[in-house]
């Protein structure tokens, strides 16, 4: 039972689900008997890939088709393509066998005849893995092929294929599958294996899948024990945590309230669940919410997905993914609770959700967001910033375009304080590299230790200061110069 979407895998061309604009193509190829020589499948995971490859593999070399393009699935031909055991039909997982060594074995196999199939079949799965030298050797091979040597490309990472590559292929690309889809398909499986499965079920399952046939199968087959489902037990069976968690949730980070996010989740963790899953599900109400609303709150919704997003993006990459997210969420009801904003998960937003930092001075404690000093320019030339703007030009390009939209605030005795639009930018200033730059370079004009401190203003025109910034050389100049 729990691999049902190998029991259900499609045998049929008209069996593939959601793919239309790719079936319709292959089959009008296979019916004027003018198939290509490369083929390369890009899209998600789960929407059909390898297996619409191993369709055609047996359509192109069936001999016993009765009528139309469909394989017959009962030739000798067949049931070895269908069952992994024919010897002309070769899969190839370039994850494991990504080297020069493996391509070249395949370029001096290639030239040899087929053993019983019409064509010999190449499958690539997950092409993007090769090497750049492998990826030579196959150009070659790809480009001018022997007549008898058909191969089929398969990648979730369509950018990370060459260009060379993708140009001597037929290429389609594969989408998700829409929820609706889904829920069909689960519920006439879980008919066929008698598992009860109601409406609400069956659609948390296709939402959880994020338009993947076979996650949603294999998500099935993990619960199949219950010969009932309903969302209720599912979300206990999957661990997915309940509908009101997320919009209680929701609710508490964007109306600033980092307490009440904290409490929710210490109790969340302490029941064993996944951190990970709650926020991906939070941002998914997000995301539909968006979708369903009509602009009415989006200006609120969209920054908290954004945060989201880019928690879930940092916390991959994070020794202990838990206290990150945790800690990204509790940052975010933070930031919110110093700006003003004040509404509900579901709520209309306020006319303005961002205080106006410009008309009155932060009374937070200092953040990367927030100052509480209040700024001293350094002298009454203003001599200061236009010195730092070309220094940091001098040094570093992709830092100078970030620094010359930020307006300069001013110093302190030990502060350099300057205010950027974008939180994002903020981000970028205060990265590791960036920081030591922008302080090594303000110790030097300033002749003492300033250290950094960043605004965010959600109002800022970046055109507010009145210093000359050195011009960017090249056609980008006119890209984040400041207005004289």
């Amino acid at each position: 039972m729990s691999s049902l979407y190998r029991k259900y895998r499609p045998n049929q061309f008209s069996e593939l689900v959601g793919q239309d604009h790719i079936r319709g193509s292959i089959e009008g190829m296979l019916k004027s008997n003018q198939v290509g020589h490369a083929f390369l499948f890009s899209g998600p995971r789960g929407t059909g890939k390898t297996t619409l490859a191993r369709l055609l593999a047996r359509a192109v070399n069936c001999v016993g088709k009765k009528k139309g393009v469909e394989a017959c699935g009962e030739c000798e031909i067949c049931l070895e393509i269908q069952n992994g055991q024919s010897v002309d039909v070769i899969e190839i997982d370039a994850a494991s066998n990504r080297g020069i060594d493996e391509i070249r074995d395949l370029r001096e196999k290639i030239a040899f005849a087929p053993a019983r199939s019409k064509y010999r079949v190449y499958i690539i799965d997950e092409v993007h893995m090769l090497t750049k030298e492998a990826f030579n050797a196959l150009l070659k091979t790809i480009e001018e092929p022997p007549a008898h040597a058909i191969f089929i490309l398969a990648t979730t990472e369509l950018h990370k294929v060459p260009e060379t590559i993708i140009s001597r292929c037929l290429r389609y690309q594969f989408h998700r599958a829409a929820p609706d889809k889904i829920v069909t398909i689960l519920k006439e499986i879980a008919v066929k294996e008698g598992i009860k499965l109601d409406e609400d079920a069956a659609l948390l399952l296709a939402e959880r899948a994020e338009g993947s046939y076979r996650d949603a199968l294999s998500l099935l087959g993990n619960v199949s024990g219950e010969k009932e489902l309903n969302a209720t037990n599912l979300r206990v069976l999957i661990g997915l945590p309940s509908a009101e968690v997320i919009n209680q949730l929701l609710s508490a980070v964007a109306n600033g309230q980092p307490k009440t996010v904290a409490s929710l989740l210490k109790a969340f963790v302490e029941e064993g669940l996944d951190v990970g899953v709650l926020v991906r599900a939070m941002a998914n109400n997000c995301r539909a919410q968006i979708f369903n609303s009509q602009g009415s709150d989006v200006s609120v919704t969209a920054p908290l997905l954004e945060d989201l997003l880019l928690a879930l993006a940092k916390a991959r990459h994070s020794i202990d993914a838990t206290s990150l997210l945790c800690a990204s969420l509790i940052s975010a009801s933070l930031t919110r609770e110093n700006k003003g904003t004040q509404v509900t998960a579901n709520s209309e937003p306020p006319a303005s959700t961002v205080t106006d930092l410009s008309e009155k001075e932060v009374q937070t404690a200092p953040s990367v967001d927030t100052v509480s000093a209040t700024p001293v320019k350094v002298d009454d030339s203003g001599a200061f910033w236009p010195s730092f703007l070309a220094a940091v030009h001098e040094k570093n390009h992709a830092l100078y375009a970030v620094v010359s939209s930020a307006h300069f605030e001013g110093v302190t005795d030990d502060k350099l304080i300057i205010a950027v639009k974008f939180r994002f930018y903020s981000e970028r200033l205060f990265e590791l590299k960036n920081r030591n730059l922008i302080e090594e370079i303000a110790k030097q004009i300033a002749g003492r230790k300033l250290v950094l401190e960043c605004l965010v203003k959600a109002d800022l025109d970046s055109g507010t200061n009145k210093e000359e910034a050195p011009p960017l050389a090249g056609p980008s100049s006119k890209c984040l110069r400041h207005a004289q």
